[in-house]
């Protein structure tokens, strides 16, 4: 079932303006499953996603909050089966040569928000592919990425901190939480976390 998100205790849906945000943490501080609930909140509302992400444990979360939904998802491990207009494609984990082609051959691109999923993981070649996208949403840990000055020196409408950078990144984190994060957007900015559905 999908989780909501809160921000200063309130619940908070994400809007295609929130866009492009870049959600940075260290291991085990939550961000990674804040990720993905912000994917589905964005799903659950009609966007048309593309999900690259390093390990599969990201599709299995995505699965298990949008139960009921599977229909519109498309799982493609080569590039013949990027003919598609699914909802969702979600793409063999770790595969960037696959999001590469994807970026190039998907006709409705343009409709679609990105999701790269464990920036640390992959190489400048994925960034400078997809960056100047505005409807992305980068994750992971922004100190151990190759591209991290290429990423700090972008503008992002939205940054969720779930622990301090050591990159500059113009947002400064109040004592937190385990499990809460700090978003920084144009609209509103505070404290940030999931709300588990029982």
């Amino acid at each position: 079932m999908a989780e909501q998100i809160l921000i200063n205790d309130g619940i908070y849906q994400v809007k295609e303006n929130d866009l492009p945000c870049l959600i940075t943490y260290a291991e085990k501080t939550g961000g990674s499953h804040f990720s993905i609930s912000m994917v589905v909140d964005l799903f659950l509302q009609g966007q048309k996603i593309l999900f690259l992400t390093a390990y599969p444990m990201a599709k299995d979360n995505f699965f298990e909050q949008i139960k009921g939904h599977e229909k519109n998802i498309n799982f493609i491990t080569e590039e013949k089966q990027l003919e598609t207009t699914s909802q969702a494609i979600i793409l063999e984990s770790g595969n960037e040569a696959l999001f590469l082609q994807a970026l190039k051959k998907l006709s409705d691109l343009d409709e679609r928000i990105i999701l790269v999923k464990n920036i640390e993981v992959f190489s400048q070649a994925v960034f400078d592919a997809c960056l100047e996208n505005k409807k992305i949403i980068l994750s992971g840990n922004i100190d151990k990425c190759v591209a991290k000055k290429q990423i700090a020196s972008t503008k992002f409408n939205t940054i969720v901190a779930f622990s301090q950078a050591e990159i500059k990144l113009g947002i400064n984190l109040p004592l937190l939480e385990k499990y809460t994060g700090y978003w920084q957007g144009q609209e509103i900015s505070g404290q940030v976390k999931l709300k588990f559905n029982q």
